[in-house]
């Protein structure tokens, strides 16, 4: 009995370590994101980045999109365990005429998503914020 308490508090611990360990890669891409996220002022700007937005949904997320409108463009959700990308973009007001569009790309796969979502929501922060009127 005390083997098995000890082995399991072993796993336990081992576990837990791995789970808290940052990557210092994964946080460089997610600092990097959260620095890039593309921005838009004005009607002509903000329309040519919304429609790149829908684009690289379009090109990148392997669902169908489900909604389109002047805030939103979301995909159908992921299938059952599949690790192919679902898409979600919002297009936020900032204030003064000037919003920011955030992407939240996922799947439902606990091992992970092909292709890995962080970058491809860099990707997508790239992508939108060189499209020019």
């Amino acid at each position: 009995m005390m083997k098995n308490t000890l082995t399991a508090v072993l796993i336990a611990a081992t576990l837990s370590g791995c789970a808290t360990t940052a990557d210092p890669q994964r946080q460089a891409v997610l600092n990097e994101i959260n620095r890039t996220i593309p921005t838009c002022a004005g009607a002509d700007d903000c329309n040519v980045k919304w429609e790149a937005a829908q684009l690289w949904v379009v090109h990148n997320a392997r669902y169908k999109i489900q909604t389109a409108t002047n805030v939103l463009i979301e995909t159908y959700n992921p299938a059952d365990s599949s690790p192919y990308l679902a898409a979600r973009v919002t297009k936020e007001p900032l204030g003064g005429g000037k919003y920011r569009m955030l992407v939240t790309v996922w799947c439902d796969n606990w091992i992970g998503c092909i292709p890995d979502q962080y970058e491809k929501a860099l990707d997508f922060n790239r992508t939108v914020a060189a499209a020019k009127p």
